[in-house]
Order: C-alpha cells, then sequence, then structure tokens
C-alpha cells in the first residue's frame, strides 16, 4: 500500500477513538496525553543521541508523563517542582559521569520533559474549559484538532498541485507558501463556520481566529519539530504510527496550537470579550 493509503486506514480507525477520549475526558484524556508526551519525550531523547548527547532518559520521560496529570488535578504549581526535580537529578547523574556533555546532557533531559508535556498537556486545561455546557471543553478541542487536520490536508494536496515556491527548503523542502496559504485559508474557513454551531457562547469571528492561530503557530510547530530532527539527521521521530511516524510528528501542530489558544480564551475571558 501506498504512504497516503495507509495514513488514510490509520486515521480511520484513530480518529473516532481520539473523538471518543476527548469526549470521555477527565482521567482518561489525561492519561491518553500522558502517554503521548512519555512517547514524545523519548523521541526526542532519541534525537539527542543521534547528536551525540545523553540525556537522563528515564528522569525526562516519567516527568513528560507526570505534568499532564498534574494539570489535570489543577495544581499547576506542582510543575515548577517537577522542573526542578528533574533539572536536579539530571545534575546529579551527570555529575557522576563527569564533564563531559554535561550542558547537553542536562538541557536535553529538561527539553525533552517540557517540549511535549508543558505544551501539548494544556489540551487537558482545554477540555476542562466550560462556558454554558460540560460539553464546552471537547468541542473545543475538537474544533482545534479538526481545523489542524484540514489545514494539514489542505497544505497537502495544494502544495502538490500548486506549489512552486518552497517555504523553507532546508527545513522541510517539499513545504511551499502556496501550501501553507492553502491550509490557512482552510483553517480558518472550517473554524469560522463551525465555532458558532457547535459552541453557543462563540460567534464566527472567534472562529476565525482560532482558525487563524491554527493556520499560523500549527505550521510553525510543524516547522519547528522538522527542524529538531534535521537537525538530528533523521526523517521521523520515530516509526510507532504508521504512514504517520512518531508521535511528535503526528502532534507538532496541536503542540504548538493547543497553549495559543488556550492563552486566547484566557485573556479573552479577562477583557470580559466571552462570557
Amino acid at each position: 500500500m501506498s504512504n497516503l493509503t495507509v495514513r488514510v486506514l490509520v486515521a480511520l480507525v484513530g480518529i473516532p477513538l481520539l473523538v471518543a477520549v476527548v469526549f470521555a475526558g477527565g482521567w482518561w484524556l489525561a492519561g491518553l496525553v500522558a502517554v503521548v508526551c512519555a512517547l514524545g519525550a523519548g523521541e526526542l531523547y532519541r534525537m539527542a543521541a543521534a547528536k551525540g548527547m545523553r540525556p537522563v532518559r528515564s528522569v525526562g520521560i516519567a516527568a513528560a508523563a507526570a505534568i499532564p496529570l498534574v494539570i489535570a488535578s489543577g495544581r499547576l504549581d506542582a510543575i515548577a517542582a517537577i522542573v526542578a526535580l528533574t533539572c536536579g537529578i539530571a545534575l546529579a547523574v551527570q555529575l557522576s559521569r563527569g564533564i563531559g556533555g554535561a550542558l547537553g546532557a542536562v538541557a536535553t533531559t529538561l527539553l525533552g520533559a517540557l517540549y511535549p508535556a508543558v505544551l501539548l498537556g494544556w489540551i487537558v486545561a482545554l477540555r476542562q474549559w466550560q462556558m454554558h455546557a460540560a460539553s464546552d471543553g471537547a468541542w473545543l478541542v475538537l474544533l482545534v484538532m479538526s481545523g489542524i487536520w484540514l489545514c494539514d490536508t489542505a497544505a497537502y494536496f495544494a502544495g502538490r498541485r500548486f506549489g512552486r515556491h518552497r517555504l523553507a527548503p532546508q527545513i522541510s523542502p517539499k513545504k511551499t507558501w502556496e501550501g501553507a496559504i492553502a491550509g490557512f485559508v482552510a483553517a480558518v474557513v472550517w473554524c469560522g463556520v463551525l465555532a458558532p454551531n457547535v459552541l453557543a457562547w462563540s460567534s464566527s469571528w472567534l472562529g476565525i481566529a482560532i482558525g487563524a492561530i491554527v493556520g499560523t503557530v500549527g505550521q510553525i510547530g510543524d516547522l519547528a519539530e522538522s527542524l529538531l530532527k534535521r537537525d538530528a539527521g533523521i526523517k521521523d521521530s520515530s516509526t510507532i504510527i504508521p504512514g504517520h511516524g512518531g508521535v511528535l510528528d503526528r502532534f507538532d501542530s496541536l503542540t504548538a496550537t493547543v497553549p495559543a489558544v488556550y492563552g486566547l480564551l484566557v485573556l479573552l475571558r479577562w477583557s470580559a470579550l466571552v462570557p
């Protein structure tokens, strides 16, 4: 089967399961996000190893798994404790190893713990968002996810059909400005239409704002993960998801977008622009 066929088949199985977990919410979603973050940390440590660095894998993976669970519990202050503990243990381990590679080992241990978990972990907080109905958070998460899927799809096919100008040739040679623009437009239109239909308190303008975040921040997140892979000299972060690569490959756009959307909603609530 072609890679595109495999991707579609995996999506047909994975998307309904993901939607079910999002609606279930609570510890079901937090547990899934914790697993994804732990796997993402392991993938980032694989990149670091390809560069000759020696992160403290077990500590970083444990921290990455713990952070979404802490967010789910509402004890956000505990994140600082997890970061401090991770840094302290990494330094202690490196003291036993010696001077060589100390900076890279400690830095990549922290990056592996924080990059997937602190960013993607906010999907748990977004799911907990509630205005008028308990399902508000679920629809917000699905609004962002579906916007990313549509953005990626539009960018892929428009890029293949009309792409002429490379977006970032050194980082991701196949991405084009034409594809990026098509993805942005698709996300803005989709979220602008969907938001007021699934969220009673939303408006088309809020949906458009969310779509604009999806279409810009999401694509930047994709490029950022490609930057790390390019530096490590690897094509995919792993092969755990057939046709899609690793969890960082699959959730790179979501990792960047979720905290940005959550921040927008918090800002609007502080400004009394949403109920």
